[in-house]
């Protein structure tokens, strides 16, 4: 992984392959971060906000998957991508609980990695739904 890279998104794509990896059965999202952060030899501030957003992840799991149905309730949160469901809870989980994070950032690095990994439709849900959220709803819009 290029060092040139950015931290945050060095951090939320170690999140998102550990949560890519909790997808499947008998796979624990934090153990994947550990792992993986060893074998890219990963800096310490990096794997800790990525174990924060799989942590988080995990606690959240039940209102992330109801905002992304909310938001996109075309597609049953069941029916998407696992790749774009891992980037949707991680950056939703960054947009919503961690205010310490500014939302442009979550936002433009999961859209990247939905590009990197999903390809440009999934890009443009993710933009979409994460656009719908960080964006507060007009006044008298409710829906």
């Amino acid at each position: 992984m290029a060092r040139r890279e950015r931290a945050s998104l060095r951090a939320r794509r170690l999140a998102l392959l550990a949560l890519f990896e909790a997808e499947f059965p008998r796979q624990q999202a934090g153990r994947a971060v550990e792992r993986l952060a060893a074998d890219w030899g990963t800096e310490p501030a990096v794997v800790e906000h990525a174990r924060t957003i799989v942590a988080g992840v995990g606690q959240h799991h039940v209102a992330l998957d109801a905002e992304i149905a909310a938001r996109a309730p075309r597609i049953p949160v069941s029916e998407l991508g696992r790749v774009e469901r891992s980037i949707l809870r991680s950056a939703l989980f960054e947009v919503l609980y961690s205010a310490a994070i500014p939302s442009g950032g979550t936002i433009r690095d999961a859209v990247s990695l939905a590009r990197t990994y999903a390809g440009d439709s999934a890009a443009k849900l993710v933009g979409g739904v994460l656009r719908g959220v960080a964006r507060p709803a007009p006044e008298g819009d409710k829906g």
